[in-house]
């Protein structure tokens, strides 16, 4: 494999070679430079999707979600679910070890991090209060609105910019 640097994997891509495919860009296989991509592009397209749908029913939607998890028999749901996401987390760590390298501790660090906080928000029943109050806390003050825009539109074209790339 060969490691290229930005310049030369556009000029690869121009040309149609083929070994860009196998290549690696400042150490990442192109490869992930599209998956990173296509998630970044995914991200940034959101945006115009909660705008679209505004502030009032993403609270609204909220709202639905507290009134689940107050009803009888929910934190039983919210415990097992729990339970669940740490096993599959700790059955996902033999398979990241096979891959050994930077990357796989990085997803590892990244996935235990993320079920620390998904775990702890499962257990106080914030996780419905949490992201829809903060989605339309966003939407509804303009200077925030401008900012979550701009970084939105960077997000979307440097997404179809390395998915392009990666093709």
């Amino acid at each position: 494999m060969t490691d290229l640097g930005y310049l030369e994997a556009w000029q690869m891509w121009f040309a149609g070679d083929p070994a860009l495919k196998d290549a690696t860009m400042h150490g990442l296989g192109m490869l992930w430079w599209g998956r990173f991509g296509k998630i970044a592009a995914f991200f940034g397209g959101m945006t115009v999707v909660l705008d679209i749908i505004g502030p009032a029913r993403i609270r609204g939607y909220g709202a639905r979600l507290r009134a689940i998890a107050h009803a009888p028999g929910e934190h039983v749901r919210r415990a097992f679910s729990a339970a669940g996401l740490i096993a599959g987390l700790f059955a996902a760590i033999p398979l990241l070890e096979l891959t050994n390298g930077f990357i796989s501790w990085f997803a590892m660090t990244l996935l235990l991090s993320v079920a620390v906080v998904v775990v702890a928000a499962l257990f106080e029943g914030r996780l419905s209060d949490a992201v829809p109050n903060g989605v339309a806390w966003l939407l509804e003050h303009p200077r925030t609105l401008t900012w979550w825009r701009v970084i939105s539109l960077v997000a979307l074209l440097v997404g179809f910019h390395f998915d392009l790339l990666a093709s």
